[in-house]
């Protein structure tokens, strides 16, 4: 087992057992963590993790839209007693000393930039996953975050679950035998995106700020609440949403980095004819030195695949045996036979949560579950994926660089032009 897979294994044992002790000891018992949480949709449910965890207090629930900010400072002080401010312009929260800690759940194309400014200005960070809308800035959030010294967690709790760090110890103790595939499946039915008109600003949103770094476009209904997930100018497609939580576990089992090349074969199938510019079926295969990475998505099926329990699973095959895992556990098969099972419903505590708060209180990086770099290596994979059905062809990566060394094409979508007035910022 690698130290940071040894370091995330028992990080996430020791708070499965009930364990907040790490880092209480570099903070009076008293003093708590000053949170704002940017966004909500995804934010709702962060809002509430974050202020039930211990040491944590939701200072202000910022959202570009005031229809919604006032509702979930209604849920929180319902929640804690205690009322968080509501606020529209994120960039206010980067001055006040009461906020520690921006929890960023805004549509894809803000997570990088928030996070850069937030660590430039002395800020610890929580992101959703994917931590960046393209590759090159998910590195400089990277770079923020380590030439800053912040604490910076990203968004796929599922390595919380400690029955993962569990199986990945079995792997690589052989109990696969030599791993040669690994599959990350993404199977779930989603909504058909219908075109909608253009319309007028709805009171009370600033419009401009949620385009932020994205191109200057008409407000349209189809390209904001939710629905910015399956446009490229703000979201992945369902492999950066969703996806990535599947995609992030396979390269966690075999601490998988940059990839040596990546093909993709993609449609939209189950949403053809509607507004949605992203695929929602997709083959991705990613190679690496003597291993294939393969990520499958399908969108438009209400039925899980014979044999699974979820939706989004994970198979990884050696050459002895392979073992099937999902969110509530694990079972491994042999030849005419079946090995160790492991069941156990899990559903999302506290523990990621926490364990974030307490890094920022400790100062401790290295005991984060996600750290933002694991997260930009997950994140990249979506990208490479995203990328190669866009070129529709096999492209080979360099994972020193971060570039492709022989497509100008490819390497024009490893970043974005950023508008005038959203630029990022040097770091």
């Amino acid at each position: 087992m690698s130290p940071q897979s040894r370091r995330t294994f028992l990080a996430a044992a020791a708070y499965a057992a009930g364990s907040a002790a790490i880092g209480r000891a570099a903070s009076s018992p008293n003093e708590k963590v000053g949170v704002a949480v940017l966004g909500c949709g995804r934010g709702s449910g962060l809002a509430l993790q974050f202020s039930r965890a211990t040491h944590s207090q939701v200072v202000t629930i910022c959202d570009v839209d005031e229809n919604r900010s006032g509702r979930l400072c209604d849920r929180i002080e319902a929640e804690t007693g205690r009322r968080p401010q509501a606020e529209q312009d994120f960039r206010r929260l980067l001055e006040r000393p009461d906020i520690d800690a921006l929890v960023v759940a805004t549509p894809d194309h803000w997570h990088a930039p928030v996070t850069i400014h937030a660590c430039l200005a002395g800020k610890d960070v929580y992101v959703e996953k994917p931590c960046s809308h393209n590759l090159a800035e998910g590195r400089l959030a990277v770079q923020a975050a380590r030439k800053h010294q912040r604490i910076v967690q990203h968004g796929t709790q599922l390595r919380a679950a400690p029955h993962y760090a569990d199986a990945w110890q079995r792997i690589r103790a052989g109990i696969l035998g030599k791993p040669l595939m690994v599959k990350a499946i993404n199977n779930q039915r989603r909504r058909r995106v219908p075109h909608r008109p253009d319309e007028p600003v709805p009171a009370g949103v600033n419009y401009d700020l949620w385009l932020g770094p994205a191109p200057a476009k008409p407000f349209n209904q189809g390209r904001f609440h939710g629905s910015w997930h399956w446009m490229w100018d703000y979201g992945t497609g369902d492999m950066g949403n969703d996806g990535v939580h599947q995609v992030d576990l396979g390269r966690w089992a075999l601490d998988l980095k940059a990839p040596n090349a990546v093909s993709c074969s993609g449609a939209k199938l189950g949403s053809k004819g509607d507004a949605q510019e992203t695929p929602d079926t997709l083959v991705v295969t990613w190679e690496y030195d003597d291993l294939l990475f393969v990520y499958e998505q399908r969108d438009f099926t209400p039925y899980r695949m014979p044999g699974h329990r979820h939706d989004n699973d994970n198979i990884i095959f050696g050459d002895g045996g392979y073992m099937i895992i999902d969110r509530d556990g694990y079972q491994v098969y042999y030849p005419n036979e079946k090995g160790r099972s492991f069941y156990e419903k899990w559903t999302d505590p506290l523990t990621h949560y926490q364990n974030f708060i307490d890094c920022v209180r400790s100062r401790k990086q290295e005991e984060l579950i996600a750290d933002i770099e694991e997260g930009h290596y997950s994140s990249m994979l979506c990208h490479l994926g995203n990328i190669a059905y866009r070129t529709g062809r096999r492209l080979e990566f360099d994972g020193e660089t971060e570039t492709f060394p022989a497509d100008s094409e490819a390497n024009a979508l490893l970043g974005r032009e950023y508008r005038a007035g959203y630029e990022l910022p040097s770091i």
